[in-house]
C-alpha cells in the first residue's frame, strides 16, 4: 500500500469515529430558565396521588360567569419524587375555576396545566385542598381541617394568612367557595392550594 493511500485510510477511519461520537452525544435543550443544558435519556415518573402545591398569581372573583376560566399560578415549592427535584419551585402552572362537585352553587379549582422542562403540559387532578404547609397554619388549624375532611361540610375560618377565609371543606377534604351572581367576593392572589395528581406524569432528568 502506498503512503498516500495509507494516509487516506487513516483519515476515513477518523471521520467515521467522529460521526459515531456525534450521534451518541445527548441533544441540547433549553432549560426552563432559558439556560442551555443537555437532555438525559433517564426519565422520572411523578406517581398518581402526588400532591402538587400551587400559589395563585391573580385574584379570582367568585362569580358564575367565571366558571370554566383559567388563571395563572406557580409551583409553591420544589416538587420532590424519591428525593429528586422533579419540577422546581416557581414553575408556571394554570388552574381552572370549576363548579363544586354536586353543588352548582359553589366553586373550586383544578390544576389543568403544569410547566415541565419549559413546556406547558395538561394534567388531571382532584379539586383543590388546603395547603397547610404553604399557608402557615398552626397545628390546631391543621387538625381542624383533618376533622372536617372526615366528617360534614364545615367552614375554614382562617388559613394562617387569612387567604382561605370563607372556604368550606367537604367530606373528601376539597375546598369550595360560594358563587355569586353579583358582588366582589374573591380568592386572593397568593392563596396556596394542593392538588392531588390523578395520572402519572413523566419528566426528563
Amino acid at each position: 500500500m502506498t503512503r498516500g493511500r495509507s494516509v487516506s485510510l487513516v483519515a476515513l477511519v477518523g471521520l467515521l469515529v467522529a460521526i459515531e461520537q456525534a450521534a451518541a452525544a445527548p441533544a441540547p435543550r433549553h432549560d426552563q430558565d432559558g439556560s442551555r443544558g443537555w437532555a438525559c435519556a433517564a426519565a422520572l415518573t411523578i406517581p398518581p396521588g402526588t400532591d402538587i402545591p400551587v400559589t395563585l398569581d391573580v385574584n379570582v372573583t367568585l362569580k358564575r360567569d367565571q366558571v370554566g376560566n383559567i388563571f395563572p399560578a406557580h409551583l409553591t415549592r420544589d416538587l420532590m419524587v424519591d428525593g429528586v427535584v422533579a419540577i422546581p419551585a416557581g414553575a408556571p402552572t394554570e388552574v381552572a375555576l370549576v363548579e363544586g362537585e354536586g353543588d352548582p352553587g359553589a366553586a373550586s379549582f383544578r390544576l389543568v396545566n403544569l410547566s415541565i422542562g419549559g413546556w406547558m403540559r395538561a394534567v388531571r387532578t382532584d379539586v383543590a385542598r388546603a395547603d397547610a404547609t404553604g399557608s402557615g397554619m398552626s397545628t390546631a388549624k391543621k387538625t381542624g381541617i383533618g376533622a372536617l375532611a372526615g366528617g360534614a361540610l364545615g367552614l375554614l375560618v382562617d388559613g394562617g394568612s387569612g387567604l382561605l377565609r370563607g372556604a368550606a371543606v367537604g367530606a373528601g377534604g376539597g375546598l369550595t367557595w360560594g358563587l355569586l351572581d353579583h358582588g366582589s367576593r374573591r380568592v386572593e392572589h397568593g392563596t396556596t392550594l394542593l392538588f392531588a395528581l390523578r395520572d402519572p406524569v413523566q419528566v426528563s432528568r
